[in-house]
């Protein structure tokens, strides 16, 4: 069949509510044309046939059509609790603006965690223990620990989340991770966090936290560095910009407090990669030029 035959089937199993067959068509259809309406028809006939990990993961590739309408937001939330993904649920809630629909969304992730809590509690258990031994693993099963964490129900995301702020032995990015999903949770309590410079604790109220990336010094560094080289040198640039990210992401929370000037910052950037040196370097870029250092340092930790 073409692939317009192949809809007008996928179509026709939909009205038939025959949802195995629809959700394989629709599949076919999806891969030639990934379009928001053709993955929406997707999701729902996955929904339908309780192939719930298929259309989370096909939902999330058009996430903003999916916090668009109350009727979408739906068929998502339905998909995430039925994977027990829960703090990933109450992230694409708290994503939505405030409405009715949030209350009744937060009442239905309740009643399904303690659903949870009753039916899969050794299971939890055993998942939040790895959870807050993630600094035992290496970085790679880190990342493992932090997505199977996403199934804990709030509580114990948090009460986990908050030890793990403080292990001195995790790796920086994680304990980022960590509190970036918070602040994706909109938590609106104190917690504290052992930040990458100097070991200090910083007291942080994650809902009051800025998105990655966002802030003002961020957001000038990102400027400088395209001004310097966006024409110039578009590999280096898309090279640099990609180490920018991941600086900022381990700088996060406190950019400003270390970025003290934005010029000053990409020329060291610039310098460490290409072997460029900075001609008499004053004390703040010194300073500057040692925080780039130790976060090669940390990423280079992650490749032994």
């Amino acid at each position: 069949m073409t692939i317009a035959e192949t809809q007008l089937a996928a179509e026709q199993a939909s009205r038939d509510q025959d949802w195995s067959k629809a959700a394989s068509l629709w599949e076919q259809v999806y891969q030639a044309q990934q379009t928001a309406a053709i993955n929406y028809e997707l999701v729902q006939a996955l929904v339908a046939d309780q192939q719930y990990v298929a259309a989370a993961n096909y939902a999330s590739e058009f996430e903003a059509q999916y916090l668009a309408t109350d009727a979408a937001a739906d068929l998502y939330l339905n998909a995430l609790i039925a994977n027990h993904d829960f703090i990933s649920a109450r992230i694409m809630v708290r994503a939505r603006p405030a409405s009715a629909w949030t209350a009744t969304a937060i009442a239905t992730l309740n009643a399904a965690e303690r659903t949870a809590e009753q039916t899969l509690g050794s299971t939890l258990t055993t998942t939040m223990r790895h959870f807050y031994h993630l600094s035992d693993q290496s970085f790679q099963k880190q990342v493992a620990g932090l997505q199977a964490a996403r199934h804990l129900p709030y509580e114990r995301y948090l009460t986990a989340a908050k030890f793990l702020l403080v292990d001195p032995f995790l790796h920086p990015l994680t304990r980022v991770e960590v509190l970036y999903t918070l602040y994706q949770l909109q938590v609106p309590e104190t917690v504290k966090m052992q930040w990458l410079l100097d070991e200090q604790i910083l007291t942080l109220r994650p809902a009051k936290l800025v998105a990655l990336g966002q802030d003002e010094t961020s957001k000038a560094v990102y400027r400088v560095l395209e001004a310097r080289l966006g024409d110039r040198d578009v590999f280096l640039y898309e090279s640099l910009r990609e180490l920018l990210q991941l600086q900022l992401m381990y700088l996060y929370p406190r950019t400003a407090q270390v970025i003290t000037d934005a010029t000053a910052w990409v020329d060291v950037l610039i310098s460490q990669q290409t072997g460029q040196p900075i001609t008499t370097p004053d004390d703040q870029t010194e300073k500057m030029m040692k925080v780039q250092q130790k976060i090669q340092q940390f990423s280079l930790d992650l490749q032994s």
